[in-house]
């Protein structure tokens, strides 16, 4: 049986030897065989192999875990192991609840239903921890009214913040709009081309047909078609920001069959870094999550083209504003014209003298 003297040098030559591997890999689980491959166990013996064990776990250095695949030890490093020597049992036993949960936090409620302490030892303890700047308060976004602990040392995660999404707790829908707005742009920009020959027949007015009506007819007719539509906001070969949208959207055409140029993931997370528009950094992840709700609003599709295999190109119609995206029956002015009923040829309005219906052919 080995002596204390060389437990204890055996407990830090293990130990020594461990290290390493804890740094390669912080999730690793030391087991009984993983101890004896490091061959500093004399013989393979299993009882000191225990003894040792028995001893890092005294000196807070090897914590015990339990999963599915039996008993093992997780290691500590050696400030951490002071910490939990300087604590007592019941704060030993709520800081290391804090500290498996690790950046996703934990509610207090679930502390104290697992410590079974009673609500004076437990808020004891939890003042202690904090002023020793062991653990701090932190907010979530899925669990807002709950009250969570983290290790001072660790950052919540990107589920417990919400990522770059929310601000103070609230969910920031300026700055995602403002980067949809800007990845939108740069598909877009990749996705069509402006045809000038298609601008120049956009900008084509039709040939109106002018129907002599008496001053009165005039008058009351304008007044009726104003009192439902509104009065014409722009004057006589000027143009309004609605015509601008539709003359824009026929002037810009689909790049052909075949086109290789679509932007991809990679591509669209760097432009995004390159431009500097957001103090946040946003990773490929993140992208990915606006990329997704484009597709989801149909003003993107992801299409296998590119260098990178997925690449995402606009659609035509989401160059248009929600209510111009609407069928031609309901686009056409006579779908919400006030006068309908009198409207004929020949009466105080008819479609050859209707603006508002030369207006529409015109878009």
């Amino acid at each position: 049986m080995a002596s204390k003297a060389e437990i204890a040098a055996l407990k830090d030559e293990v130990y020594e030897a461990c290290v390493p591997i804890a740094q390669d890999n912080p999730r690793i689980v030391l087991r009984q065989a993983d101890i004896l491959d490091l061959d500093i166990i004399p013989n393979g013996n299993l009882q000191t192999l225990l003894d040792v064990a028995q001893s890092l776990l005294n000196e807070k250095l090897f914590k015990v875990v339990h999963d599915t695949d039996g008993m093992g030890w997780k290691l500590r490093t050696v400030d951490e192991a002071k910490k939990y020597r300087a604590l007592s049992v019941e704060q030993e036993a709520v800081y290391s609840l804090i500290d498996e949960a690790g950046d996703e936090g934990i509610w207090s409620k679930t502390i104290k239903a697992k410590t079974n302490l009673h609500d004076s030892t437990f808020t004891s303890c939890i003042k202690h921890l904090s002023s020793k700047s062991m653990i701090s308060e932190m907010k979530s976004v899925e669990h807002p009214t709950r009250k969570m602990y983290i290790k001072s040392s660790l950052s919540p995660s990107d589920r417990a913040t919400g990522g770059p999404w929310y601000t103070d707790g609230e969910l920031d829908e300026e700055f995602i709009n403002a980067a949809m707005t800007l990845l939108f742009d740069y598909i877009s920009m990749r996705t069509f081309y402006r045809s000038k020959s298609a601008l120049r027949e956009a900008q084509k007015s039709p040939k109106k047909v002018v129907r002599k009506m008496s001053p009165e007819q005039v008058k009351e007719a304008k007044a009726l078609r104003n009192e439902g539509l509104g009065p014409r906001g722009v004057e006589a070969g000027q143009m309004d920001e609605r015509t601008a949208k539709r003359m824009k959207y026929e002037s810009m055409l689909p790049m052909p069959a075949g086109y290789q140029g679509y932007p991809g993931l990679n591509e669209l997370t760097l432009f995004v870094e390159d431009s500097r528009a957001f103090t946040q950094i946003l990773t490929a992840n993140d992208i990915q999550a606006l990329l997704d709700i484009m597709c989801f609003d149909d003003r993107i599709e992801k299409v296998i083209a590119g260098a990178e295999g997925v690449s995402y190109k606009a659609l035509r119609k989401s160059l248009l504003d929600e209510d111009q995206r609407s069928s031609v029956l309901t686009e056409a002015p006579c779908g919400r014209c006030p006068v309908f009923d009198l409207c004929e040829e020949g009466g105080p309005v008819g479609p050859s003298n209707c603006e508002y219906f030369a207006d529409w052919l015109s878009m």
